[in-house]
């Protein structure tokens, strides 16, 4: 029994094991399986069936499966693969953490969300395809356990938009897809984690917002779709993150604007497409740094202005796309636009209104294979425009409208030799006996001359003031003349809604012409630019060329100034400042000029930066009328101020007291100064003085005049000045003399000048024989060089007798005067020419200044005085009958009085006895070397240089200083009279000029000796101490001008009129 039990046994176990192991390995019913997969699909299952343990790979698509299924799966521990596609699922079923699947597709269900806690933990998913759902939002944190998850893919949902950090686990996710769902904004740090993301596709959205940051955090991006979205502009901010980016995709959205530098970071990029946008224009650095860029698509957009330099960093591009834009003016009248596109390979420009092909549109693509122009109405190709495309062999075109003259003979041969003809399909339209005829048909006695319009007047560039309208001309004709069409453009894009006015007339070769009149109203910064018609018939497209138009503002005053009043010695402020387009320029002037006394005195600054004009330490000299004016290419606007400097009265010199013999005339000075000018009383013995016949005030009643005075003239004289700031002043004592009467007889008075005349001219030469002895002797071996280079003049040193001394800096000596013609001087010439052995007293006023009263005027050299008693030297035979001036030696001064023989002298000039001697006395009183008396002007120059009290008289004592110092001119002037003919000419002129310090040119020296003698060209004595006096004076007024040193001076106009009159004697 016990063996039959035992048998029976192990039968039974071995039945039980059967039934086990192939219940283990039977393929569910309806599915069919193949090793470890299992098709379960389309079976209409409901729920899940039995399936094996050992499945890996299972599809249940196709199916009605919905609710948990998760039990069904719990022990499916090999399975790697599950498809629940097109099932009911409402939602994501539950997998437990023990399954080990690493494939999820639940595409096209009715899954209406993503939930939190839908994936276990350490879920190890990888690849999870939820596509075609119903999916309109996916809660915060449902993707925290797809740690291992690699491929998402979320496609055709309706998400609108997707919680922040919502990615911050996917560290190990390589593929997103998110492609048609509702999206509409990619908010900042939106895929943060994704650090090894390589593919983010989100076409077929409503995109049109991506924030700053949205794609940071990307390390190993290659490809980016964010086609048919409504994206507008491509910015630097949310572009930040894609610097790994290899592929770009942006066709189809509504971009119109590329931001600079929005490339900056993205030197990996090698594919772009833009296709399909809205973009009007490329700039120089629209595709800036995209240096590794090899397919480029701008097809499809609006671009009609591409830069001349648009494509400079894309060197080496291979693909390139341009089809269906409006960029005819490009291939038609630009040069070398594309020249930089060395490796370009293939090229689409069709159907982009190209009329005609310019000789360098094609420039520098020496490696294009493939050229496509088909969809272009191309009527002309200029010659040479394919020399640069070597390696062509694909020309797509397709053009009927050619035109056949004798400028398009020369693409028959470059077809036949270059380009494959199947790909060319081009027939001519003109001129009629070719129309439809192949090009490549086309011969030599079949051209003509072109019928494409010819402009004959471009538009010109010029400025246009803002708020005014500008007009532009642009005219054109053609043979024969045809229809034309005139299209305005600007900046290489087209006019927006231009005012244009068309005629069309005959010239004056009775060819006919078309103008078009491009009108700009009310013209604003935004119309400035370059400007470019465009002319067009039946038979092509011509261009002019650019005419710029700058935009400028007149100047508009911000600061203006204002009128100032200050007092000496305080600081001036103006303020000016001005606007405009251009910022105009800001000058100043001083009553219509630019003699500004501050700024010669370096007491003028001018701050451009806080336009400010400052003027310290003013003084009456700066008062006046100050403009400013602001200067653009528009105009200029001018604002004046006037500028008010007060000082208090003062007296320019104390008043002298006075004596005067009854019956004589006397002058009582009263000079002053002060701002405003003081009014001036007059009061005698402390009474107001009364005006009489015999009283009477002059020169703005400074001088009180008193003719034939009368012992009640006597007394003292109060000058009283009064202005606002205050009142001074000054008192004077008149003294009447009695008339004394001296009694010589004629016959007495005649012996005793004779005796007196011969007794100095004898001691005279015996004086001048001595001086000359020795001064040879000591000069005998000197040799003096004046350079004319560098001479420099030092000021009038006045000693306490006014007596004036000039030096030239050169000289290291003071010069003294030469002989009396004998022989070479111990000395050059001083600068004024005047040599000084005394030192008498001469009156010295300021050099040339402005407006000074006649006998002011004149105070600069000595005279020349020689008595016409002497028939005068230099004539021949003529013997001195008294003393000859000029030999010496000259009278002492007794201590105490004036030298008697110069009394004597002093009475016989004297012709009316009044004690003092007038210019006409003097003139009658001497002659020259020729026998003419000396010119007036001579004689009125040597009174007022001794004319102390201003009454155009000189008496004796002013007389005996006169005597001495034209007695030192006239021994100069002999000096250079070396052929004693009693005149210098123009040599001997020169040389005395040049040992003066000056060195004139020839002409110039023959202009000075035709104004002294305009026939003969001779210099007389009184000429040449005029011609010196006025020399001097110029000199004088241009160093005072040359505060540089430079030895140029810029003038106003009233500023030479003022040296032109005041210099003048």
């Amino acid at each position: 029994m016990g063996l039959s039990h035992l048998l029976l046994f192990i039968a039974i176990m071995r039945l039980l094991c059967f039934s086990i192991k192939a219940e283990s390995i039977e393929c569910p019913h309806k599915c069919e399986c193949l090793e470890q997969y299992v098709d379960c699909s389309k079976k209409n299952f409901g729920s899940v069936p039995k399936i094996p343990k050992w499945v890996e790979r299972l599809d249940l698509s196709h199916n009605r499966l919905n609710g948990n299924v998760t039990e069904a799966f719990d022990k499916l521990i090999n399975l790697r693969q599950l498809k629940l596609d097109k099932n009911s699922f409402q939602f994501i079923p539950h997998l437990q953490s023990y399954n080990q699947i690493q494939e999820v597709s639940l595409n096209r269900n009715s899954i209406g969300s993503i939930d939190r806690g839908t994936f276990p933990a350490n879920c190890s998913i990888r690849i999870l395809n939820v596509n075609s759902n119903h999916i309109k939002f996916i809660e915060e944190g449902a993707l925290t356990n797809l740690t291992n998850l690699e491929v998402l893919k979320l496609n055709r949902n309706e998400l609108q938009s997707l919680p922040n950090h919502l990615f911050r686990y996917q560290t190990n996710l390589r593929i997103l897809e998110l492609n048609h769902n509702k999206l509409h904004m990619i908010s900042s740090l939106l895929f943060q984690g994704l650090s090894n993301l390589t593919t983010l596709k989100l076409k077929y959205n409503n995109i049109d917002n991506i924030m700053d940051g949205a794609f940071f955090g990307f390390k190993s991006m290659n490809l980016l779709q964010l086609d048919y979205n409504r994206i507008r502009t491509i910015s630097k901010g949310w572009m930040y993150g894609l610097e790994s980016l290899i592929s770009l995709f942006l066709s189809n959205n509504l971009i119109s604007e590329i931001d600079s530098g929005s490339w900056e970071l993205f030197s990996n990029l090698e594919v772009l497409d833009l296709s399909h946008n809205q973009l009007l224009a490329i700039e120089g650095k629209t595709f800036q740094h995209l240096v590794n860029l090899h397919t480029l698509n701008l097809g499809y957009n609006k671009i009609s202005s591409i830069s001349q330099d648009a494509f400079g960093y894309m060197t080496q591009l291979q693909t390139f796309s341009l089809n269906n834009n409006k960029i005819s003016w490009t291939v038609e009248d630009m040069s070398g636009p594309f020249s930089k596109l060395q490796n370009l390979n293939s090229f689409s420009l069709a159907a982009n209104h190209i009329k005609s092909i310019n000789s360098r549109a094609f420039e520098g693509l020496s490696n294009l294979v493939e050229l496509d122009l088909k969809g272009n109405n191309i009527t002309s190709i200029q010659q040479h425009a394919f020399d640069s495309l070597t390696k062509l062999r694909k020309l797509h075109l397709n053009s009927s409208s050619l035109l056949c003259d004798c400028n398009l003979l020369w693409i028959v041969e470059w077809i036949k030799q270059k380009a494959e003809q199947k790909f060319v399909t081009a027939n001519c339209a003109y001129p009629s006996e070719v129309r439809g005829v192949s090009v490549t048909k086309l011969k030599e006695d079949n051209c003509g001359d072109s019928p494409k319009p010819k402009v004959v007047e471009h538009p010109k560039t010029h400025l246009a003031i803002k708020g005014r309208s500008a007009n532009l001309i642009c005219s054109a004709t053609s043979i024969p003349f045809n229809n034309m069409t005139f299209l305005w453009r600007k900046n290489n894009g087209n006019v927006s809604n231009p005012m244009v006015y068309e005629n069309i007339t005959i010239g004056t070769n009775g060819q006919p012409r078309a103008t078009s009149l491009l009108v700009i109203p009310n013209i604003t910064h935004a119309d400035s630019g370059k400007y470019q018609c465009v002319v067009s018939n039946n038979f092509g497209t011509t261009y002019s060329t650019k005419a710029k138009v700058n935009i400028v503002t007149f100047p508009r005053f911000t600061k203006t100034p204002t009128n100032v009043t200050v007092k000496t010695g305080e600081t001036v402020t103006l303020n000016c400042a001005a606007t405009g387009d251009p910022p105009p320029e800001i000058s100043w002037k001083k009553d219509g000029g630019n003699d500004f006394p501050a700024a010669r005195e370096r007491r003028m600054n001018v701050m451009p930066a806080d336009h400010v004009f400052f003027i310290v330490n003013a003084k009456t000299t700066d008062m006046g009328i100050y403009s400013c004016a602001a200067k653009n290419p528009a105009g200029t606007i001018i604002a004046n101020a006037t500028l008010t400097v007060l000082q208090e009265p003062s007296f320019v010199r104390v008043m002298e007291n006075k004596e005067v013999t009854s019956g004589e005339s006397v002058v009582l000075q009263c000079m002053i100064s002060g701002s405003p000018k003081p009014v001036i009383k007059w009061v005698k013995d402390g009474t107001p003085l009364t005006i009489t016949e015999r009283h009477f005030l002059t020169g703005d009643d400074q001088l009180l005049i008193i003719i034939n005075s009368e012992s009640d003239d006597a007394g003292q004289y109060e000058c009283e000045i009064t202005n606002e700031l205050g009142t001074k002043k000054d008192m004077t004592e008149l003294r009447v003399l009695p008339k004394v009467a001296i009694m010589v007889n004629e016959d007495n008075m005649a012996g005793i000048i004779i005796i007196t005349a011969v007794c100095c001219a004898v001691g005279t030469s015996i004086i001048w024989v001595v001086i000359i002895y020795h001064t040879r002797r000591r000069t005998a071996s000197v040799v003096h060089t004046f350079p004319a280079e560098g001479i420099k003049m030092t000021h009038v040193v006045h000693s306490d007798s006014e007596s004036p001394q000039m030096f030239s800096d050169n000289i290291s000596e003071h010069s003294s005067c030469k002989d009396s013609g004998t022989g070479d001087s111990a000395k050059q010439t001083s600068f004024d020419g005047v040599p000084s052995d005394r030192s008498e007293p001469v009156h010295f006023d300021t050099v040339c200044r402005s407006y000074s009263p006649v006998p002011e005027a004149h105070k600069l050299l000595p005279s020349s005085f020689k008595p016409s008693i002497q028939p005068g030297y230099g004539q021949p035979g003529g013997q001195p009958q008294g003393l000859e001036m000029g030999h010496g030696p000259y009278p002492s001064i007794g201590a105490g009085g004036v030298n008697p023989q110069v009394q004597q002298w002093f009475r016989a000039v004297d012709k009316d006895q009044s004690g003092e001697i007038t210019a006409i006395e003097l003139k009658a009183a001497l002659v020259n070397a020729q026998g003419k008396t000396f010119s007036e002007t001579a004689c009125n120059l040597m009174i007022g240089m001794f004319d102390n009290d201003r009454t155009g008289r000189i008496n004796v004592e002013e007389f005996e200083k006169l005597y001495t110092y034209v007695n030192q001119w006239l021994a100069v002037f002999k000096t250079y009279d070396t052929d004693q003919s009693g005149s210098i000419e123009e040599k001997e002129l020169s040389n005395a000029l040049q040992q003066m310090g000056f060195r004139f040119t020839p002409e110039f020296i023959s202009f000075l000796t035709k104004r002294c003698d305009p026939r003969e060209g001779k210099v007389s004595v009184d000429n040449f101490i005029v011609l010196c006096v006025q020399i001097q004076r110029f000199t004088e007024a241009f160093k005072s001008r040359d505060t540089q040193q430079n030895g140029t001076v810029t003038i106003g106009f009233e500023d030479f009129l003022n040296v032109a009159l005041s210099c003048s004697i």
